[in-house]
């Protein structure tokens, strides 16, 4: 199970560098006002060697303070980079873990704020919390034991104060917490609703919705910054309310201090001046703790979702048999299978499919044609039954087994940012020049690759560069080069023009000839040519 303690290990170098900073900062935070008080002490007469002396070891004890904070905020900065750098690198591999079927649940918002605004908020807070809350409680520990030295009854007075500003703290901490995870979870919600938004934008101007959409943006971004000037206006009350504390508590030490010198209690004007310094040495750590506070709470919703979603259950990639030849006979037997246990898709459904033969399947939109290739993948698991590939149970084959011997073309299938020939080749990365070549002839892609400014080499960035005709050729050459037993066309003709529509169907007739495939489609001419169809 990964927590926040998993990642700490992987820094331990770091943090205990900071640890000893931060033991050296606020030992010499706390030791210049004793030097401070021996100076008052001995100001007169000025030239006093003991004073030449006293100051010289202040002057010491500043430069050691500057250079600890420097290297302390330099091994903060390391560590919480670090922290990011692999919680961001485990939440990749993570995605590349988790099931489609998780995925295709989870809001895409979410998903990008874990990389983005969580792990932010989680290293911020880290800095904050080790800076602040590590640092101040070295610092209160030995103020309270330097100021007992001083004087008993005033330390009392002092430490007196400390529970107050506690509970003030701790008061507001709590109910602003429920108010900061409303925000974070707003913050992904309109985040998510941005991209899909975005990612949707020919449809809104087709329909003229722009109006719309601006209106439901703003009001999720209403209700975002209603509940964010709530928290961070109930958050903000801590840190003045605490100070107001201390200021009393300042004051109030210095009138008994001053009443003590008056009735000869052997308090110097010296000690008083310590003392005075160490109430804002002692104080200072529940100022700087509870102005992070908002900060803190932030961190920690993030870092509930993150360590959620890095828990989640992963795909089992295991199998007890490892089929070292598909032949590519295909069974579906007594399978049922609903998404999510309420819409029901298949009910002790049952076909079989030979090797190397070539099957349609047709059906009315909903019918589950595309459900066929999901749960063949395993992208998604049925209820019950069993799934066949040459009798083996697919539960049974390793998931990376299974998929590297199925190869499927999507209607939507993207591009990744790279070259055209890196993306031909992104099923066979060892694949010569030549072979794909090859495959993009038989995909009837290589004249217009050809005729792009750098060929092959084009960089592909978002798609900007072709059609959507012609990148489904892209991935259309790729599926031809990698040439799996099994094969999957998911209406993979849609989008391309009738002359290449014809031109690609000859070229699948030489390659399905060794592959059993699935050919899923509306046309009826893209299912012609099948052995059989199938009617959903």
């Amino acid at each position: 199970m990964k927590n926040l303690n998993y990642y700490l290990k992987k820094v331990k170098i770091q943090f205990i560098l900071i640890c000893v900073f931060s033991i050296i900062s606020s030992i010499a935070t706390i030791v210049a006002p004793v030097y401070i008080g021996n100076i008052v002490e001995k100001v007169i007469p000025i030239y006093n060697k003991s004073v030449v002396s006293e100051i010289g070891i202040l002057v010491v004890i500043y430069i050691i303070l500057f250079v600890s904070n420097l290297l302390l905020n330099h091994y903060l900065i390391s560590f919480a980079s670090k922290i990011s750098y692999n919680i961001r690198l485990d939440l990749y591999k993570k995605i590349n873990c988790l099931s489609v079927a998780y995925l295709d649940k989870v809001r895409f918002g979410d998903t990008i704020n874990n990389f983005t605004i969580d792990v932010e908020n989680v290293s911020t807070g880290l800095i904050q919390a080790i800076s602040k809350i590590t640092g101040g409680i070295i610092t209160i520990i030995i103020s309270v034991v330097i100021m007992l030295t001083i004087n008993v009854k005033m330390a009392f007075v002092l430490i007196g104060v400390a529970p107050i500003m506690y509970i003030v703290s701790r008061y507001v901490g709590t109910n602003t917490s429920k108010l900061f995870k409303e925000r974070a979870n707003l913050v992904s919600e309109l985040n998510g609703y941005t991209e899909e938004q975005i990612s949707g934008i020919k449809t809104i101007k087709n329909f003229n919705d722009e109006a719309e959409s601006l209106k439901r943006f703003k009001e999720k971004n209403t209700q975002l910054r209603s509940v964010g000037i709530k928290a961070q206006f109930y958050s903000s009350l801590t840190n003045p309310s605490t100070r107001l504390i201390t200021n009393i508590a300042y004051i109030a030490v210095a009138i008994f201090g001053l009443s003590l010198i008056k009735s000869d209690n052997g308090l110097s004007l010296g000690n008083l001046t310590t003392f005075l310094v160490y109430t804002n040495v002692f104080t200072r750590p529940f100022n700087e703790i509870t102005s992070v506070i908002s900060e803190l709470q932030t961190a920690g919703a993030s870092g509930k979702r993150i360590f959620k979603f890095l828990n989640e259950n992963e795909e089992d990639l295991s199998g007890e048999n490892q089929l070292v030849d598909f032949k590519g006979k295909i069974e579906f037997k007594d399978v049922s299978f609903s998404y999510n246990g309420k819409k029901k898709v298949f009910q002790n459904f049952n076909f079989v499919v030979n090797p190397k033969e070539h099957v349609a399947i047709v059906g009315k939109t909903g019918a589950g044609k595309t459900t066929i290739a999901n749960l063949l993948l395993r992208f998604y698991e049925i209820d019950s039954g069993e799934i066949l590939i040459d009798g083996v149970n697919i539960r049974n084959i390793g998931k990376n087994q299974l998929r590297r011997n199925i190869g499927i073309v999507l209607q939507d299938t993207k591009l990744f940012n790279g070259t055209i020939r890196e993306n031909i080749a992104y099923g066979k990365q060892n694949a010569s020049m030549e072979e794909i070549v090859n495959a993009a002839k038989m995909a009837r892609a290589h004249d217009f690759i050809e005729r792009l400014p750098q060929g092959y080499d084009t960089y592909v960035e978002g798609e900007n560069v072709l059609s959507v005709g012609e990148v489904q050729l892209i991935n259309i050459a790729r599926i031809m080069l990698s040439k799996p037993p099994i094969l999957i066309l998911d209406e993979a003709t849609s989008n391309i023009d009738a002359v290449t529509e014809q031109k690609i169907s000859t070229a699948f007739t030489e390659l399905v000839k060794d592959s059993t495939s699935f050919v899923i489609a509306h046309k009826t001419k893209t299912i012609k040519d099948a052995d059989r169809i199938f009617s959903l």
